[in-house]
């Protein structure tokens, strides 16, 4: 099962959990994997030209505080590795 990053602490946080907190070594007990796609090119090159490389969007942005008030750091435009099979 693939678990976003950005929705990993929630994730945990609703099963009860502590979140994705650092452990004992100061890292998250959670590791990142590598985000790999294998694709065809031929199937993925129609896809593109079908949906003109339109892809389902979002914004993450990294707040400084709980009051969601001001970011951290700029926020960018990202998407979902699940949602390159829905263009």
């Amino acid at each position: 099962m693939n678990v976003e990053y950005n929705q990993l602490d929630a994730l945990l946080r609703s099963t009860g959990g502590a979140g994705d907190e650092a452990d004992g070594s100061g890292y998250s007990p959670y590791p990142g994997n590598v985000n790999t796609l294998v694709v065809a090119l031929g199937p993925y090159a129609d896809a593109l030209a079908a949906s003109g490389g339109a892809m389902p969007e979002f914004v993450n942005p990294k707040y400084a505080d709980a009051s969601r008030s001001g970011f951290k750091k700029p926020t960018r435009l990202e998407c979902m590795m699940q949602d390159y099979p829905k263009s």
